[in-house]
């Protein structure tokens, strides 16, 4: 599996921007910054070494790389194309106005930070902070001030960095515009939701008691939004991108490979802007509710933030269509619903691979009609943790899955069709929800197959 995050940190090139005055004298006690530099390096080193970061190698090799810029000239400035080539193996010309990845994994690794010198780090003497509006980190002496919240995905510019210019209009900025603001208020609406103190407005003990045995297991949740970006593109490449190609973010060779001016150059501005669906801002709205009756915390991300190694060892809700979240495929081969699409008409359906009596082949979809919603339960690769699996034949369906999964008289009804007793945990389970859709909305849906996951 490509990984982008595997460029060398052997010796990174001195390209900083020195603030200090010119000609300014050397610092008369040399040994005492050689010493501070040393103890930096070995909090550097100490801290790079963490379990948290063993796992996410990406945001290592990303701590190792600006810690040792700061250690080496604490005055730089380090530019985010600079990063992006350097350390995520981005092109040297690519364009930071359209690829976020840089302040995606700066801002990941600045909660990190902060999560850990408030955790496992709390003794330190030293902290490390990466300050907002820079990629440069601070070592500072520990104070008693709460650390920087963090809740920042705009462009981050220096003082002495051009501000890109805007994005060449298109026909379509106007729907991704949209998309992003769905974005920007689920997101919102579910840190509000899932920080507020116990909700008292509904008796739900089937659902509390599900949403528990899923996610209370000591392990962080992720909440992974679908990237609906990918949907037109994949239709101007005629192909689906694999979950390799995805989480390498490889979209601009992918277009070099299979498109010509100017839709190559259409393409690439569509997939370089992350957007999800108002439907699943939706369902993260719900999901956001029982996190706060359950004081369970959940990490909202879009689906370019996620990693295999956090999907392997943490536990994660995927919502979206396989379409647009390359993270279902992940699962596809172990259900017994599998997703089937044609771009003729289009078309899209469930496929029943083993049905039992009374259930169909198939679920073929009628578009702007009737679709299909999959909700399965399952472990994580590692069975480590939990998955919740949310996807549908369109970016609507999974509207009902949110509905469903805080209904207490649904879960009540699956339990007893399960042939639970009173008190047993849920199994892994797969089930199929059907869908009215209206208006771009689903006012209705009904429980048309159901059973035990195989795990």
């Amino acid at each position: 599996m490509a990984d982008i995050g595997r460029t060398p940190l052997i010796a990174p090139p001195v390209r900083c921007y020195n603030l200090s005055r010119s000609g300014a004298s050397a610092p008369s006690n040399m040994t005492e910054e050689s010493m501070n530099a040393e103890s930096s390096r070995e909090l550097l080193h100490r801290v790079a070494a963490m379990p948290q970061f063993q796992k996410a190698k990406r945001l290592r090799d990303l701590l190792l790389y600006l810690g040792e810029r700061a250690i080496e000239s604490p005055n730089c400035i380090l530019r985010e194309q600079e990063i992006g080539v350097d350390v995520l193996g981005r092109r040297p010309d690519y364009d930071t106005s359209h690829d976020t990845l840089v302040r995606v994994q700066v801002s990941q690794l600045r909660k990190k930070l902060q999560e850990h010198f408030n955790g496992e780090g709390r003794h330190e003497p030293l902290v490390i902070e990466i300050p907002k509006g820079s990629y440069v980190p601070v070592f500072r002496p520990r104070t008693d001030e709460p650390a920087q919240d963090d809740a920042e995905l705009e462009p981050i510019h220096t003082p002495h960095e051009p501000v890109p210019p805007p994005a060449k209009r298109s026909v379509w900025r106007y729907f991704l515009a949209g998309a992003v603001v769905a974005t920007v208020i689920g997101a919102a609406l579910l840190w509000v939701l899932s920080t507020s103190p116990v909700s008292a407005f509904s008796n739900r003990p089937t659902v509390n008691a599900f949403w528990r045995q899923l996610f209370d297991n000591g392990r962080s949740t992720n909440l992974v939004m679908s990237d609906i970006t990918l949907i037109p593109f994949e239709k101007l490449i005629a192909q689906r991108i694999s979950l390799s190609e995805y989480e390498s973010h490889d979209f601009e060779r992918i277009a070099d490979q299979h498109l010509q001016d100017p839709v190559k150059g259409l393409a690439k501005e569509v997939v370089n802007r992350v957007s999800t669906s108002v439907s699943d801002a939706r369902v993260a709205s719900e999901l956001g509710v029982l996190a706060s009756e359950n004081r369970l915390q959940i990490t909202v991300m879009d689906a370019r933030e996620m990693s295999s190694e956090l999907m392997s060892s943490q536990n994660s809700v995927v919502l979206g269509s396989w379409r647009a979240n390359p993270w279902v495929g992940l699962f596809e081969e172990q259900l017994n619903f599998r997703t089937e699409y044609h771009e003729e008409g289009p078309s899209a359906r469930f496929i029943n691979s083993s049905p039992l009596h009374g259930e169909e082949t198939s679920y073929p979809a009628e578009w702007r009609r009737t679709g299909y919603c999959r909700v399965a339960y399952l472990s994580n690769p590692r069975h480590t943790g939990s998955v919740l699996l949310i996807s549908g034949t369109d970016v609507i369906s999974s509207e009902a899955a949110g509905r469903f999964l805080t209904s207490e008289a649904s879960l009540r009804d699956l339990r007893q069709k399960l042939g639970l007793r009173s008190g047993q945990p849920f199994p892994h389970f797969e089930l199929l929800l059907k869908t009215r859709i209206v208006n771009n909305t689903v006012p209705s849906y009904e429980l048309v197959a159901y059973r035990p996951h195989a795990s």
